[in-house]
């Protein structure tokens, strides 16, 4: 089966599910609110694949899993913590983060939302 996710066609209809703190992330500053939509497997499941989206805010998180991601809609600034490097994406931009990498999450839009395939076990 193929799942198209074209940038230029609607989304599936998201689910909120709240806070960022929710899914273990640690807000720096705002309420940036969460919401998903999954395209493959559950969120238990060793591989994923979905829509997260998520509004305007602060917050740092460390992967539990791999993950590549696109950029669906609006921009983020991610900086690794580790290196201290900082890179903004924008809609089309993709990136990969390795399980354990702890991450700052930087969201200025009123609205930010990514695809991502995420394995939990690699």
């Amino acid at each position: 089966m193929i799942s198209p996710l074209l940038l230029n066609k609607a989304l599936p209809e998201l689910l909120n599910i709240g806070s960022v703190s929710n899914l273990g992330s640690v807000v720096v500053e705002g309420d940036p609110q969460a919401s998903v939509s999954m395209i493959h497997g559950e969120p238990t499941d060793n591989l994923t694949c979905g829509i997260f989206a998520c509004t305007t805010g602060k917050f740092k998180m460390v992967y539990p899993f791999d993950e590549m991601a696109t950029v669906h809609e609006g921009s983020v600034k991610l900086t690794d913590v580790k290196t201290g490097v900082t890179v903004e994406y924008h809609k089309g931009d993709s990136w990969f983060a390795a399980k354990g990498t702890e991450v700052l999450w930087e969201i200025s839009a009123p609205r930010f939302v990514k695809h991502y395939l995420a394995c939990v076990n690699a």
